[in-house]
C-alpha cells in the first residue's frame, strides 16, 4: 500500500509522522466545531497544532519527488509519468469519491448533488469559490468537504512535479551530481521565495483562489520536501557522508525534535490563536509563522529521512504499531472527520471538546478503517499493474 515504486529506497517511519500528525490535526478540529475558545492559553496550544498541515505538505513532496530523481546518483529508474498519474488518481480520488457522496447522502452536505457536482468530485471547487458559494448559500461549513482546499493544493502539485522532475534532472550533466544538488537545491530556494514574496504586498495574492488553493502559495512548505528529496538521494542514510549540520541532526533525533517543539511554542506565544487558514495576519506575522511551520515540519520529518531508523526516541515513538496504523488509515481519518465534527459541534450547540473529540473519533476511525481496508487498499494493489494485458501477454 505505502511503498515505494519498485527497487527504490523505502521510509516505513513516514506513516509514523503521519499518525501524529493526524492526531494533531483531529484535535485542532475538535477543537474549533467544539467552540472551545474560552480559555486563551489552551486556544493557542490548540490552534498553532496547524503546523501540521506542512508536515503533510513536506512529507508528500518529499516521498513522491525522490523516486523521480534516485537515478541522478546511480539509484533506480524513475517511474513513468503514466503509472505515476495512475497511483495518484487510485489513492486519491476513490476514497474520496466514496466519502463525498457518503457525507452528502447522511450528513447532508450540501452542493454535491447539484449542478456543480463535477466541481466537487474533480476537486476544483475551491479553484471557482463563487460558483460554490452560490450553490451553497446559507450552508455555512457545509459545503463540500471543508478541508479539501488541501487536496485541491496536492492536486496541482501532482500535475507540475513529473514536469519539475524532467527539467531539474537535465538542468546539469549527469555524472556531476554534487553541481546538479547544489543548482537544483537553489532553484527551488528561489522558487519558495518567489512563492512567499507574492503572498505579501504590493502582490498579495492571498485573496485570488488560483494562487491560494494552488502549490504556488504553499511552495515553501513543498519545496522544503523537495530539497530534502534532493539530499537523501546524494546522501542516502549515510550519515557520515552528510555535511556537518545534518549529520550532526542525524545523529540527534531527540534534539530535532527538541527544536520542533522550541518552533512551535513561538508560533503558539507570538501568534494570534486563529487558524493560519483564517487568520488575518500582517505581511510580517504571515511570512513569520510560515517560515516557523517550515521549521518545525524540517525537524519532526529529518529523523524519519535521515539516520539510522532503529536509533533515538523519536525514531522508537514514530514505529509505534498504533501510530503506524493510524498513518495508514489517515487518508479517510482526513476525509471523514470534518463533516462528523461540524455535526458534533456546531449542530449540537457546541458541545464539550472532549464530547466532539470522542465523537469523531467513534465514528470517523471505524470509516477510515473501512476506507482503508475496502477501498484504499484493494486499489492501490493496481498501482504497478496494468489494468488489463494486451495481446494475451
Amino acid at each position: 500500500m505505502v511503498s515505494p515504486p519498485p527497487h527504490h529506497l523505502r521510509f516505513p517511519l513516514s506513516e509514523g509522522i503521519r499518525g501524529i500528525a493526524a492526531i494533531a490535526v483531529l484535535i485542532v478540529h475538535s477543537w474549533i466545531f467544539a467552540g472551545q475558545f474560552d480559555s486563551e492559553l489552551a486556544n493557542r496550544f490548540v490552534v498553532r497544532l496547524d503546523s501540521m498541515v506542512a508536515v503533510f505538505f513536506l512529507l508528500s513532496a518529499f516521498l513522491l519527488y525522490r523516486p523521480m530523481i534516485a537515478h541522478r546518483a546511480g539509484g533506480p529508474a524513475s517511474p513513468r509519468t503514466p503509472d505515476y498519474a495512475k497511483r495518484r488518481f487510485l489513492r486519491i480520488f476513490p476514497a474520496y469519491w466514496v466519502a463525498l457522496t457518503g457525507l452528502a447522502l447522511f450528513l447532508g452536505v450540501n452542493g454535491v448533488f447539484s449542478g456543480e457536482w463535477w466541481s466537487f468530485y474533480s476537486l476544483t471547487e475551491y479553484l471557482h469559490p463563487v460558483t460554490s458559494t452560490s450553490i451553497c448559500a446559507g450552508a455555512g461549513y457545509r459545503c463540500g468537504l471543508l478541508q479539501s482546499w488541501t487536496l485541491t493544493v496536492e492536486l496541482t502539485f501532482y500535475v507540475v512535479l513529473p514536469l519539475f522532475a524532467a527539467i531539474t534532472s537535465r538542468l546539469v550533466r549527469r555524472g556531476d551530481v554534487a553541481r546538479w544538488m547544489r543548482t537544483v537545491l537553489v532553484l527551488i530556494a528561489l522558487l519558495a521565495a518567489l512563492s512567499l514574496t507574492l503572498d505579501l504586498l504590493p502582490f498579495d495574492l492571498r485573496e485570488k483562489s488560483w494562487f491560494t488553493y494552488t502549490f504556488a502559495a504553499h511552495f515553501d512548505w513543498l519545496g522544503l520536501g523537495l530539497a530534502m528529496a534532493v539530499l537523501s538521494v546524494v546522501y542516502g542514510r549515510r550519515e557520515d557522508a552528510l555535511p556537518r549540520p545534518l549529520r550532526i541532526l542525524a545523529n540527534n533525533p531527540s534534539a530535532c525534535w527538541a527544536g520542533a517543539l522550541a518552533l512551535y511554542l513561538i508560533t503558539v506565544f507570538a501568534f494570534q490563536p486563529v487558524p493560519f487558514t483564517v487568520a488575518q495576519f500582517s505581511d510580517g506575522e504571515f511570512l513569520g509563522i510560515h517560515l516557523l511551520q517550515c521549521g518545525v515540519a524540517f525537524l519532526l520529518v529529518f529523523p524519519v529521512v535521515f539516520g539510522n531508523p532503529n536509533v533515538g526516541l523519536p525514531r522508537r515513538i514514530l514505529a509505534n504499531r498504533l501510530l503506524l496504523w493510524l498513518g495508514l488509515v489517515s487518508y479517510g481519518l482526513y476525509l471523514w472527520q470534518v463533516s462528523i465534527g461540524i455535526e458534533l459541534g456546531f449542530g449540537n450547540a457546541r458541545d464539550s471538546f472532549l464530547t466532539v473529540l470522542a465523537g469523531t473519533v467513534l465514528f470517523a476511525l471505524p470509516l477510515a478503517a473501512a476506507s482503508y481496508y475496502l477501498i484504499e487498499r484493494p486499489l492501490m494493489r493496481w498501482k504497478y499493474r496494468p489494468f488489463w494485458k494486451h495481446g494475451g501477454r
